[in-house]
């Protein structure tokens, strides 16, 4: 009777805590616990993570490719032969590669895995080299998965499709956005605050990509359309909110193109929900998503969106209705539905009253705590 009623204890591995953890799992944390779950986190980084039972910094690294995973390996196997946890749940391609090899032996003793796919690599139009290098890896730990949960239709697909038939897949509608932490006291006073900071003029016009600076992110396509759209509306801005992981790349790029007096690098910021609305439009310009949270926070803040037709955007956007897709790289359109939003306040205030509460934290969280005690 004890064994049937002893709190489940459950491990989640990512691979960062201040741009992964700390971004996207504290509700999922916290529902877990309020239903009486221990829960552990193990991820690298050495920001503290709220609520969890314990906190595990991890030795790997973004990249899969250094001695850090295999040393990341020997970490988690440790924990986990001294541990008894009942699921590991795991994150990101490099989390959740290092927490399925390491959980092997755990397995066997009914340890059961869960991997929660952002976005696999391997995704319509991916280069070639993505094929050959991150869907075997995929296929092989799946067969060391209980349960995978992916983000979109594409994801699910192919999983069923190509993964084997044992493995359940589930769908879920992202990791739960808190749009508590989008609310401001005052819009209007931090509208002129950050444009201040900024040095954007009040009655400029605003773009705003919140990302990560990633080639992934594909911010060049945000330069060729700032471009075109300044050629008619010569007061326009792009903000972009993210850390820098291109060592410059970017905004060596920016003076490269000659746009770099337009473009606001602010680097990692806390102030999400200010931050969008001292902006007029919202823009995602990536390759590749799994679901893109941004794009939820911007419409939740009041924003249009214009955003690039990708799998982890289309389920958001609906073309014309709540907001505009145009194809990867087509930077003239993205900058013509542009103008077209900031010429037309009707269509603005028509782009801007989609419902996202379907992506909620209240909502994702109660379906992910159903799934995993299932589990």
């Amino acid at each position: 009777m004890e064994e049937r009623t002893r709190p489940k204890k459950l491990l989640l591995v990512a691979n960062v805590v201040k741009e992964h953890v700390l971004k996207f799992h504290v509700p999922t944390i916290k529902a877990l616990k309020a239903r009486g779950w221990t829960v552990d986190v193990a991820a690298s980084g050495e920001e503290d993570v709220p609520c969890c039972d314990r906190q595990i910094r991890g030795v790997w690294k973004r990249s899969p490719f250094t001695p850090d995973t295999l040393r990341g390996v020997r970490q988690l196997r440790r924990l986990l032969d001294e541990e008894h946890y009942d699921i590991v749940y795991c994150h990101t391609p490099v989390g959740a590669l290092v927490a399925r090899l390491a959980a092997i032996p755990a397995r066997r003793r009914g340890t059961k895995v869960v991997y929660f796919a952002h976005g696999f690599h391997f995704f319509t139009g991916a280069p070639l080299i993505n094929w050959l290098l991150f869907y075997p890896i995929e296929w092989l730990l799946a067969h060391v998965t209980d349960l995978l949960i992916t983000l979109n239709d594409e994801d699910e697909a192919r999983a069923r499709r190509l993964f084997p038939k044992r493995l359940p897949v589930v769908r879920v509608n992202g990791v739960g956005v808190d749009f508590s932490r989008l609310e401001v006291d005052d819009a209007a006073e931090a509208r002129k605050r950050l444009r201040e900071e900024w040095g954007i003029p009040q009655d400029a016009l605003v773009l705003i990509y919140v990302a990560e600076l990633i080639r992934n992110k594909n911010q060049k396509m945000l330069f060729e359309a700032l471009q075109k759209i300044k050629e008619t509306h010569t007061d326009t801005y792009l903000v972009l909110v993210g850390p820098d992981h291109a060592d410059g790349s970017f905004q060596r790029l920016a003076q490269q193109m000659g746009v770099a007096d337009s473009v606001v690098f602010t680097l990692w910021r806390s102030d999400i929900g200010a931050c969008l609305r001292a902006a007029d439009i919202a823009v995602a310009s990536s390759l590749r998503e799994g679901l893109a949270l941004n794009i939820v926070e911007a419409m939740y803040c009041g924003l249009p969106v214009v955003a690039t037709d990708n799998r982890g955007h289309v389920p958001i956007i609906r073309d014309g209705e709540n907001g505009f897709l145009v194809h990867i790289g087509d930077s003239e359109t993205m900058a013509r539905r542009v103008i077209e939003i900031a010429d037309d306040p009707q269509l603005r205030t028509r782009l801007t009253h989609g419902d996202v509460s379907r992506y909620s934290a209240e909502a994702v969280t109660a379906r992910l705590c159903e799934i995993l005690s299932e589990v």
